[in-house]
């Protein structure tokens, strides 16, 4: 499946269609990159709690136009995917690529969000949500702020 994906990445960067439907896909290709950079975080714990997906899902549904059965769909593709994937260099490169760096800011706030979502910050996540936001060139000073960020959600939602 995360060979199907990678192709269907670089069909979408290579393809010479017209503009909105190359907008239109690359939208889709970010959205199941960021879904599965979210699994990863979930089941660096060694454990993905339903509620865990549920926040990923959430996130996905709150920055794109998929329905939640469309987002549903492909978190359940991103959870297949992420045991056979071998590297994410192509997922990291994709985002760094198109989002700035405010949108890769929020890519790690939700990161925190999914981490939190069983009340719970391991010591793997934060390693992984640390790793990811190096390699997404996310300043230091964005990354301590998205955390924040997500700890007084997670505080105010409880």
């Amino acid at each position: 499946m995360i060979t199907d994906l990678l192709k269907r990445l670089n069909a979408s960067l290579s393809a010479g269609s017209a503009a909105a439907d190359t907008s239109a896909g690359m939208a889709t290709d970010l959205e199941r990159v960021a879904a599965v950079l979210l699994v990863e975080v979930a089941r660096s714990d060694q454990s993905i709690d339903p509620v865990e997906l549920d926040t990923i899902s959430a996130a996905i549904v709150s920055a794109s136009s998929l329905s939640r059965e469309e987002v549903d769909t492909l978190v359940q593709e991103a959870l297949a995917d992420a045991d056979a994937a071998i590297s994410l260099h192509a997922h990291l490169k994709l985002v760094n690529d198109h989002l700035d760096p405010s949108a890769r800011a929020k890519l790690v706030e939700n990161m925190w969000r999914v981490a939190l979502a069983d009340g719970d910050i391991d010591r793997y996540e934060e390693h992984r949500i640390r790793s990811l936001s190096d390699m997404l060139y996310v300043k230091h000073r964005d990354f301590m702020q998205a955390k924040h960020r997500a700890l007084e959600a997670h505080a105010n939602s409880s």
